[in-house]
């Protein structure tokens, strides 16, 4: 299966814990892209809010509606699976190439 999820490069891919047909992805466009892969003609919604592009993307091990993304635009965000904003973390002074969640510590990027 081939899907055309972006309009450029894509940086970066995972898999939802929860739901086994859901991915996401993001790439140069700055876009985090949402893909029910029974259905992938068009993604199921799309958030945007990085200022470069998307480095890197993980969904959260231990709750089922968020996930993490990092950017070169020195942010890491969090959002809800239906692309809505929850936080940024914007302390940063480089890029940022990657992000992760604590398996042990939910809630710790």
């Amino acid at each position: 299966m081939v899907v055309p999820a972006h309009s450029s490069e894509v940086l970066t891919c995972d898999w939802s814990k929860y739901e086994e047909f859901v991915v996401v992805t993001g790439g140069v466009d700055r876009l985090i892209k949402f893909w029910d892969l029974r259905n992938a003609t068009a993604p199921v919604c799309v958030a945007s809010g990085h200022g470069q592009a998307v480095k890197n993307v993980k969904f959260n091990p231990h709750n089922s509606s968020t996930l993490v993304s990092c950017s070169y635009d020195f942010s890491v965000r969090t959002w809800t699976t239906s692309a809505t904003p929850l936080e940024t973390i914007g302390h940063h002074t480089e890029f940022t190439y990657g992000v992760d969640l604590n398996l042990h510590f939910p809630g710790e990027v």
